[in-house]
């Protein structure tokens, strides 16, 4: 949390610094360049394996945190949707603030194709693209076009997943050079019927808490400054595996069936207000049943120091 990283339209950027203290003065730490004066469209940091990239519209830079030298650049894939020879395509990076950076050392960015087949037959292709720290491309996963351009892109902190923020909802894709950018799961912020009407609202950013090493809720900035919130238990198998070893199976389902609940509130949309009460006297239930059962020391011994079997 004490670095930060800023793009400028004159192809520069400047790591910064923030620490607590009355004697540093607030100063960049590194001046990062590569662009040769070309706009900066996206910036990211993983503080985890020391770099920061910045990507413009014909490059992607990749710099050391510690004295802000470039230790790799390379340029937006071609022809990565195999289209045939006739066909012309341009290919490069879409100007969005979307980009992600793995703790495995693997870098998301999305690119836009124009894809020309005659001269006056064009259109324009969204996809996400994975690439290496060494700039080797591992592959693409072309988006919808309703979808628009990504917003945001975050990554799980083991590096496995990353997360898409588009049009219609979020987007989760598996991280590996086997099975790149294979699409997971979505969780859906819209109906049939706003896609078909050409009125589809947009997730701009997401965030997860409350500890990202033990996610228990998604909160989504959408469009028309609604946030939505969603409970990860149970919305995909993806969840369910990082919900192993979570603060739920610490106090057995006390937890964990209100998180359920929350899912079918928000998915529902009605007795918001009943449901919360629910929850309430579910948990005051299980409690006071287990202090009967097994008066308080009982109850909190087991909560406390409960061993696996």
């Amino acid at each position: 949390g004490e670095l930060a990283i800023v793009g400028s339209a004159d192809g520069n950027a400047s790591l910064w610094r923030f620490m607590s203290s009355h004697y540093l003065p607030l100063r960049p730490r590194n001046r990062l360049s590569g662009h040769e004066g070309s706009k900066i469209y996206a910036v990211g940091l993983c503080s985890a394996i020391h770099v920061a990239v910045t990507v413009s519209a014909n490059s992607c830079c990749i710099h050391s945190v510690g004295n802000g030298a470039m230790i790799n650049s390379f340029e937006p894939p071609q022809n990565s949707l195999d289209f045939p020879g006739a066909v012309h395509v341009e290919t490069k990076f879409a100007e969005t603030q979307a980009l992600a950076i793995s703790v495995q050392g693997l870098i998301v960015t999305v690119c836009e194709s124009l894809v020309k087949q005659g001269p006056n037959s064009e259109r324009k292709v969204t996809t996400l693209h994975l690439f290496s720290m060494e700039g080797v491309s591992l592959g693409s996963q072309p988006l919808e076009s309703w979808r628009g351009t990504p917003k945001k892109m975050h990554c799980t902190p083991d590096g496995t997943i990353v997360f898409v923020c588009t049009g219609r909802g979020v987007t989760v894709h598996r991280l590996s050079s086997v099975n790149p950018l294979q699409f997971v799961d979505e969780w859906q912020i819209a109906e049939l019927d706003d896609v078909l009407s050409g009125s589809i609202p947009a997730c701009h950013d997401l965030d997860l808490g409350p500890s990202l090493s033990r996610p228990v809720c998604a909160a989504a900035a959408c469009s028309e400054g609604v946030l939505r919130l969603h409970a990860l238990p149970g919305i995909s198998a993806f969840s369910e595996r990082h919900r192993k070893g979570s603060l739920s199976q610490s106090v057995g389902s006390a937890l964990s069936h209100p998180a359920k609940r929350f899912n079918r509130v928000f998915r529902e949309g009605l007795g918001f207000g009943t449901k919360i009460a629910d929850m309430g006297r579910d948990i005051g239930k299980e409690v006071s049943t287990d202090v009967k059962e097994k008066g308080v020391g009982g109850f909190l011994g087991s909560m406390l120091f409960r061993k696996n079997t």
